[in-house]
Order: structure tokens, then sequence, then C-alpha cells
């Protein structure tokens, strides 16, 4: 239970209590002037009796009768439409205040939600999405750069100088090699030969090419 609760235990409970007595208050009203609407109904028939019988006085007395509860039943009228104008605007208030509540949670909703949506905070994360991605990007194209650059290393002359040697090779025109020439040796397979390579006869026989190539 809240520390509202404790402090103020019966608040909300007399609000009702007090709606209860008052719907009892009218109904007890209600059987009230129905009482007097029938004393005044007789007063005014005994007024039309005496009359009848000539007692002008009695006549009169009982006519006064059937005005007094004629006032009574008007005031117990006027008084129960005012108790039951409150009531309904306590149940109109009552209404209105828990739209009220219901307007304001949802106005606060919303202004939480708005402030995880605002247009400002959406442009922000938008433009620090895109300056995100170019700067992945940056650095992809940094890590993918052009080795020449990145090692400072230039092949123009030996690129020339390789082309030279083919166009001499075959006559001064490049020829038409077939496509399986034109595979690129992997350097996988080269370490997957490389223990049959170490083997006696087959390093023999690269020493021997290399002393050949060096003494040419």
């Amino acid at each position: 239970m809240g520390i509202k609760k404790k402090l103020f235990p019966r608040k909300g409970v007399e609000k009702e209590e007090l709606v209860i007595k008052a719907k009892a208050h009218i109904r007890k009203m209600a059987l009230a002037n129905k009482t007097y609407s029938k004393r005044s109904e007789i007063a005014r028939k005994n007024a039309k009796i005496a009359l009848k019988r000539g007692e002008r006085v009695r006549a009169k007395n009982y006519l006064i009768q059937f005005k007094q509860y004629q006032q009574k039943v008007d005031r117990a009228n006027n008084i129960r439409a005012k108790i039951e104008r409150s009531l309904e605007a306590v149940e109109e208030g009552k209404m209105i205040s828990m739209t009220g509540d219901l307007m304001g949670g949802i106005r606060d909703e919303l202004q939480t939600i708005s402030t995880k949506v605002s247009p400002e905070k959406i442009a922000i994360i938008a433009e620090d999405s895109e300056a995100y991605v170019a700067e992945i990007e940056e650095s992809a194209e940094i890590l993918a750069g052009d080795p020449e650059i990145d090692l400072a290393i230039d092949v123009t002359d030996e690129l020339n100088q390789l082309e030279t040697e083919m166009l001499l090779d075959q006559g001064g025109q490049i020829p038409d090699v077939p496509a399986d020439d034109l595979q690129y040796i992997s350097e996988f397979e080269l370490d997957e030969e490389e223990p049959e390579i170490r083997t006696k006869a087959k390093l023999s026989d690269e020493i021997e090419k290399l002393r050949k190539e060096l003494e040419s």
C-alpha cells in the first residue's frame, strides 16, 4: 500500500458513500412526495365535500392544506432536481477526470516516444550512420589499397622490360595463348608439393638446375 493510501485510506470510500447517501436521500424524498401528493388530493376532495355540505370555512381550510402539500411537493422536487444535477455533475466529473488521466498518460507516452523518434534525432542517427558507413568503406579501401603505392615500389620499368622481352621472343608479336596457359600459379599448390620436392631425387635435380643456370 502506498503512502497516500496509508495517510488517506477512506477518501475514495467516503466519496462512494456520499454518492450512495445522496441517491438514498433522493429515493426518500420521492416516497415523501408521493405521500404529499396523496394528501393534497385528499385535502382537495375534502374541500369539495365541505362545499357540498355548505361548510365554506372547512372547505377553505382543506384548500389551505392542499396548497401546503403542493408547496411541499414542489420544494421537494426542486431539492431533488438539485441533488440529481449535482450527482450527474459528480459522475460527469469522474468521467472527465478519468479522461484527463487517460489523455495525460497518452500525452506522456507520446512525449516519451517523440523523444526517441524526433526528426532531429532521426536525422542525427541517419547522418551518423552515413558517416560510419563512409569510415568503414574508407578503412576497407585503405586495407585493400594499391601495394605499389603502399610499399613505394615502382615496377613500371620492370613491366615494360618484361613486355619487350615477350615481344622479342615472339618475333615482335604477342602470341595467342590458350586460356589454360593463362592460369596463375597457386601458392597453395606449391605448398602442397613441397614435401615431394624435398625428397633426395628431386632435391638433386633442383641443385643441378641451379648450378647450370649459374654457369651460363
